[in-house]
């Protein structure tokens, strides 16, 4: 160690200076020299012990150190993330303790989790409902699938002949057959001439078939309702008989009731009188009785209203009352009668009765026995000529004044769409016929399910020329009647309905059709 130099005072600090950077230095070579002694024996130690390597081995060691991944992060950057990690924790631990949850909590005071469960529960059990519900409509859609798989492709049927209508009316006398069209084919009625045989074989036993039974039997019931009860009618049956094959029965009785209930005796001579003033003015032996008594009573509105001229200026009948006297007109004829009733029940049943014209006008009118005409018809309906393609069966409807036929299609008596295209067919024959009438119209009667036969069977008829027009038919099951030969209807004619006080009587006749 240097010895200290006396003197002043600045060389002393740095005499002391220098000494102690000395003494350091020397220190730390020492301890400079220490380790690297103790560095040397420590590799000496290491290298003692290592085992001996080969080159080859030390080159493969040395392969395998750069074959290892290199390491995931510095020691030092991990060390300086975590204190950044622990400094951010700290900041956001004290940022949560300056949040202010008092709200929340006393919201959390006000839940109720066993509702909030409930609901969770009804929310599943929906779910599983929605899930069941479209498990179905999954399973549907799948099924629509497979049967529109097995679909076969639509085809649109063939054309159709189609007509545009042509409207014009029905010739003035048309003669009208009836097409009825079914859906296996059609079947021709021409009535006049289906009629025509079966009125050819009634005329021939025309006189046979006159009503002469004069039983109160088929008429009791009717009667019995006219007259109030049977004993009543069965009082009035000997005057009113002999008329049963002239007039109506139901309008005998209301003459009879009407002249009765007056007090004017009626009888069958008197009944005959009245018929054949009734056949005269065209009107019925009701309404006549009626306005002859109340002729009697001075009233004789209801006698003029018979009038059987349509021209008002040229009336046939007139009646003038002057003072006690009458002055009845019936065309050219005049007869003064005075006012009492029996005088106007006179000019009645004497002297307007008696007038040529007038005088047995009943006996050229007769009224035919429904049961013997039914009884004819019942025989013809086996004769094939007669009834051709129908089965016929005669029919007695109370209320009707004419016998009627029902007609039913027979098995095999129409002709198909295949038959009727032939022209040879009945049904093209028969479109020939009637164009060849000039009064002749064909009326297609077509049921709801035989259109697309109408159509078929129309294109025919117009490539023919035939007037047609067309109409819906319920059913096949038809009737016709049996005209002029008028049979007794055995019950009470329908009264028409009075219009009300102050109403018009305007008649609206229904239309008449036409071609189309």
């Amino acid at each position: 160690m240097a010895k200290r130099r006396s003197g002043g005072g600045g060389e002393l600090n740095l005499d002391s200076l220098m000494d102690a950077v000395t003494n350091v230095v020397g220190v730390l070579m020492i301890v400079l020299v220490m380790m690297a002694l103790n560095t040397a024996r420590t590799v000496q130690k290491i290298l003692s012990d290592l085992p001996p390597v080969t080159k080859e081995e030390h080159e493969q060691m040395q392969a395998q150190i750069k074959a290892l991944p290199p390491p995931p992060a510095d020691p030092k950057k991990i060390e300086e993330d975590k204190i950044q990690a622990e400094a951010d924790l700290k900041k956001a631990i004290e940022q949560l303790r300056s949040v202010d949850t008092s709200d929340m909590a006393a919201k959390m005071k006000f839940m109720d989790l066993d509702s909030f469960r409930a609901k969770l529960e009804e929310a599943k059990k929906k779910r599983d409902g929605e899930k069941t519900e479209l498990d179905k409509l999954l399973a549907e859609i799948e099924r629509l699938k497979a049967l529109l798989d097995e679909t076969p492709v639509y085809e649109p049927p063939p054309p159709k002949y189609v007509r545009l209508p042509n409207p014009r009316p029905f010739p003035e006398k048309a003669v009208k057959t009836r097409v009825l069209v079914a859906e296996q084919g059609v079947l021709m009625l021409n009535e006049q001439e289906f009629v025509k045989p079966i009125i050819d074989g009634l005329d021939k036993v025309k006189s046979q078939l006159e009503y002469k039974e004069t039983k109160i039997d088929p008429f009791k019931d009717m009667l019995t309702k006219i007259f109030g009860s049977p004993q009543a009618a069965q009082q009035a049956w000997p005057e009113i008989a002999p008329l049963v094959n002239t007039f109506q029965m139901d309008q005998v009785a209301n003459a009879y009731k009407a002249l009765a209930a007056a007090g004017l005796q009626p009888n069958k001579a008197m009944l005959t009188a009245l018929g054949d003033v009734t056949l005269a003015i065209r009107s019925n032996l009701q309404s006549v009785a009626e306005a002859v008594v109340a002729a009697t009573k001075g009233d004789l509105a209801k006698w003029l209203a018979l009038d059987p001229s349509k021209d008002p200026l040229k009336p046939t009948l007139k009646a003038v009352q002057e003072g006690n006297k009458i002055t009845f007109t019936y065309g050219s004829k005049t007869a003064e009668v005075k006012t009492s009733a029996k005088d106007v029940l006179n000019y009645f049943i004497k002297d307007l009765a008696d007038l040529d014209g007038v005088k047995n006008r009943g006996r050229s009118k007769v009224i035919y026995d429904a049961f013997k005409i039914q009884a004819m018809l019942e025989k013809a309906a086996s004769s094939p000529t007669i009834t051709g393609a129908f089965a016929i069966k005669p029919m007695i409807r109370p209320g009707s004044t004419t016998v009627q036929i029902a007609l039913a299609p027979k098995a095999g008596g129409g002709e198909t769409l295949a038959q009727m295209q032939a022209e040879g067919s009945n049904y093209q024959r028969t479109m020939r016929q009637i164009k060849g009438d000039p009064n002749g119209v064909a009326v297609f009667q077509v049921m709801s399910n035989a259109f697309d036969t109408y159509l078929e069977a129309r294109k025919i008829a117009d490539d023919i020329g035939v007037p047609a027009a067309w109409e819906f038919l319920a059913k096949l099951d038809l009737t016709v009647n049996v005209n002029g030969y008028e049979v007794q209807r055995f019950a009470e004619a329908p009264k028409p309905v009075p219009p009300k006080p102050g109403q018009d009587t305007v008649t609206i006749k229904p239309p008449t059709g036409g071609l189309d």
